[in-house]
């Protein structure tokens, strides 16, 4: 049964609200949306009709728009540099609809080695912190449901890939398959005026927290935030264009 002319006013008006301000709302907010939009519209099945609207999804109780893509922001924290010789001491995953967050996931890993020095006064981990960590093999089936098909996003993404795909291949299975986004070749496009395009660097410029960094879920949080800042940059970029 197709809605009404006014119901179909009203979910025209929620799917604009929702693409204007990008991000997830919960069913009272799209009440009280619906209930200031005029009195004839009050009292509308609301729910029923977004359930029956293909535009819309809901995801955690939360209503936004099925054109919104999935992305995780993921960092990891190594024991040095190099793939094939240091390991991952911590992972964090914050899962993004669109460009808001809706989940967050991070957990220490025992990198079955000592860390160096420098990379304790840097980071902050410790061989303490990490010895009754799980080893990552043990929490691959956790990233791979966290993940799902989403977009990973990173800042330097071929550091984290390289070294999330070195750790499954030791645990004997095949690294994830998911498409990669880079932050740092967004920012290269698009704030060339910076001196510099660090992740703290950009991370300033853009007004989000840095607070904690060098740990992973502070990092991914920030590679999150940059990544909704670069985003509604380069949508205006291509308006004003």
């Amino acid at each position: 049964m197709q809605p009404d002319p006014g119901q179909q006013v009203l979910l025209n008006f929620i799917y604009h609200y929702l693409g204007v301000t990008g991000r997830p709302a919960h069913p009272g907010e799209l009440r009280a949306l619906a209930d200031g939009f005029g009195q004839r519209f009050k009292g509308r099945p609301l729910l029923e009709l977004l359930q029956k609207d293909q535009r819309f999804l809901c995801l955690q109780e939360q209503w936004g728009l099925t054109s919104w893509k999935a992305y995780t922001a993921l960092d990891v924290e190594t024991t040095g540099l190099s793939p094939t010789e240091n390991r991952i001491t911590e992972i964090a995953l914050v899962r993004l609809w669109g460009t808001h967050v809706v989940g967050k996931w991070s957990s220490l890993v025992n990198p079955c080695c000592p860390i160096p020095s420098y990379i304790i006064r840097l980071v902050g981990i410790t061989d303490e912190m990490v010895a009754d960590a799980p080893v990552f093999r043990d929490l691959i089936p956790a990233i791979r449901e966290f993940i799902g098909s989403s977009i990973l996003l990173a800042h330097n993404a071929p550091f984290d890939r390289s070294f999330i795909a070195a750790e499954f291949r030791r645990a004997g299975e095949s690294p994830p398959e998911n498409s990669w986004q880079d932050t740092l070749v967004m920012a290269k496009k698009m704030l060339s005026h910076l001196p510099n395009r660090k992740l703290v660097t950009i991370a300033e410029h853009f007004g989000v927290s840095t607070a904690g960094h060098h740990r992973a879920m502070a990092d991914a949080l920030m590679v999150a935030g940059i990544y909704a800042k670069l985003t509604a940059l380069e949508e205006n970029l291509q308006i004003s264009g």
